[in-house]
């Protein structure tokens, strides 16, 4: 197998820095206690990936500072740890990785292998006394989500939104608790006097930080990293979950819990309109974005549409789609059918649909009203990306894939099928149910409600 695994040879020089080795060939005796323990293995593999990951984004003066910093550590492992106790040393893989967590993570996102868990560790969901004095207050805010930002921050297929953040308590510092369900950014700027001395950010997808100077620590709890401090979606109705939090984080009782209206709270003493905000240049809400994704939403149609990738579906696609479909069904579309389906789509030109040119990334967001429908033609690739709520009709395969796939109507459980509900035995069903859900996002597919938000993890 062949993994990366820190060695001595990283000492070496910066080439050396992004080798591999084949475990097979180890000699050292911790390179081979790594290799035969497959936690530690994992461990370092995630510390690898993150590491070089890291490095990569820094400029030329702290990857410096980050080789010797590696380095540094490389060489204490021996003084911490035997090299054969793959507990002790999987222990203090843990705390590296944590270490690099905490002073990358907000802008350089750790993805976790799933198979290790921090909790465990001891300070992980928490910032020492030189943090949080005694008279530090704590603010927490959030929503299941601000304002869309038409952008994306992560893997998951949805829209990034955004929060922005007023903070205002000029006679004593300030800790944050941010949480929200949907990839966010939170955009925090503060008045004069104000000092923000720690944030923690948390949600299921996930959340970032911006505005704050870099030397603001910054914790990134999500469900998508495995962070240490779990995961909560801050409201005011969840009040005794985000104490907790805040107790493990702070040592503290939150001051107050606020949640967030159209995306913008304002914490601490109420403001004055014409009240100079501070913000700082070190993280702006653009470093967040990816850029290598297309738009999100239909601002992402749009992109698509005007790069000749996509173009608008017709009622000519819709039953040319159907009378394919009934031919691989050995039936045949009647052509009153046909007539009437064409004519209602050009009347109420409701037809949400696109057929696919080349290949394509589909758009982050198509959940709830954004969903649309996509035809995919014999040759054409297969789209990179989440179809999220949208549906796709594969003419290579001859299957529709997406929650609103239309379906055959279906009985209720212990009831008889009515005569004329269920096809026959090699039939296909009433072919006009058939493409409900390309026309419009307002009718809902037979037998199964029409999914929302509240239906994803």
């Amino acid at each position: 197998m062949i993994r990366l695994v820190f060695l001595s040879l990283l000492l070496l020089s910066n080439t050396v820095l992004a080798a591999s080795f084949d475990c097979q060939k180890a000699d050292r005796i911790i390179d081979k206690t790594i290799c035969s323990n497959e936690q530690l293995s994992t461990l370092d593999e995630d510390m690898a990936a993150y590491y070089f990951k890291v490095r990569e984004a820094a400029g030329a003066k702290a990857a410096a500072a980050l080789i010797q910093e590696q380095r540094d550590w490389l060489k204490r492992r021996p003084q911490k740890c035997s090299p054969v106790d793959a507990e002790c040393l999987s222990r203090l893989y843990k705390y590296r990785i944590l270490e690099l967590r905490r002073g990358h993570e907000n802008q350089i996102p750790y993805l976790s292998s799933g198979k290790n868990t921090f909790s465990d560790l001891e300070g992980a969901c928490s910032f020492g006394r030189e943090v949080i004095s005694d008279n530090t207050l704590v603010y927490a805010g959030g929503a299941h989500g601000g304002k869309k930002i038409g952008h994306t921050i992560d893997y998951s297929g949805h829209e990034a939104t955004q929060f922005e953040v007023i903070v205002n308590s000029p006679g004593k510092p300030v800790a944050l608790i941010l949480g929200a369900r949907e990839p966010s950014v939170w955009n925090v700027s503060w008045t004069r006097g104000t000092k923000i001395s720690a944030v923690v950010a948390t949600g299921y997808y996930r959340q970032a930080v911006a505005g704050l100077p870099q030397d603001v620590p910054v914790l990134v709890s999500s469900h998508d990293n495995q962070g240490a401090c779990a995961y909560l979606y801050v409201e005011s109705r969840n009040l005794k979950q985000v104490n907790r939090l805040s107790r493990m984080v702070f040592d503290k009782d939150v001051a107050t819990v606020q949640n967030a209206k159209d995306g913008a709270l304002v914490m601490g003493v109420p403001i004055d309109r014409n009240l100079k905000l501070y913000t700082s240049d070190d993280t702006p809400v653009e470093s967040f974005f990816d850029d290598s994704a297309p738009s999100a939403g239909m601002a992402g149609i749009e992109e698509l549409l005007g790069q000749g990738l996509i173009r608008k579906a017709t009622s000519d696609d819709v039953t040319a789609w159907l009378k394919r479909e009934a031919q691989a069904n050995g039936e045949t579309l009647p052509a009153e059918v046909s007539q009437s389906l064409a004519a209602k789509l050009n009347s109420t030109g409701r037809l949400n649909a696109y057929v696919i040119l080349g290949q394509i990334t589909l758009p982050a967001g198509l959940y709830g009203s954004r969903a649309v429908s996509f035809f995919l033609g014999e040759g054409v690739p297969y789209p990179r990306g989440s179809l999220g709520h949208s549906s796709l009709f594969d003419y290579s395969t001859m299957t529709c894939t997406g929650p609103r796939c239309p379906q055959p109507m279906m009985p209720k459980p212990g009831m008889m099928p009515r005569p004329g509900m269920m096809p026959k035995p090699g039939m296909m069903p009433e072919p006009v149910t058939r493409p409900f859900p390309i026309m419009t996002n307002q009718i809902k597919r037979h037998g199964t409600k029409t999914e929302g938000y509240g239906s994803q993890p």
